[in-house]
């Protein structure tokens, strides 16, 4: 991972991005319809497009123009631990942030609302009557099966 010190310089400015995306013909279509209006444009608009170009249509509500350049929004969410320490170092730089993450998602109020109490509780144990054998049989019919490479 590069990081940017005040003696370097990042190469790509916003006139070199937004060059780049309106010459992608995957990217092109979207900020072209932005600029000339909000609202999304209609499935039929879309459908002589690329795949990838439709996905990007799907983020609509999330993708905004500034300066030219198409941004996506920062997604929100409350993230566990471990997928918040491995996304960190994409987008930010710090040395000690395993803790301050740790300690945030303790903390989380929203998070911690939306996904209850810790402990599971468990369904009491009941007592099933035993009649005499094969008065309950379970036949479960799967197939055909396909065969694979290696013939099994």
């Amino acid at each position: 991972m590069k990081v940017l010190t005040p003696t370097t310089v990042d190469p790509w400015t916003s006139s070199e991005i937004q060059k780049a995306q309106l010459e992608d013909p995957t990217i092109k279509p979207i900020p072209e319809k932005k600029l000339n209006s909000a609202d999304r444009p209609s499935w039929q608009e879309i459908a002589p497009e690329s795949p990838s170009t439709k996905r990007f249509w799907a983020l609509w509500d999330s993708l905004h123009l500034k300066d030219g350049v198409l941004y996506r929004n920062a997604s929100g969410g409350h993230f566990g631990v471990m997928k918040i320490l491995s996304k960190t170092p994409e987008r930010f730089y710090s040395d000690r942030h395993r803790v301050g993450i740790k300690k945030w998602c303790r903390e989380c109020h929203a998070r911690g609302a939306r996904k209850g109490p810790k402990t599971r509780t468990k369904g009491r144990l009941q007592g099933y009557n035993v009649g005499p054998s094969f008065e309950r049989m379970v036949l479960e019919i799967l197939g055909p099966f396909p065969v694979t490479t290696k013939d099994n």
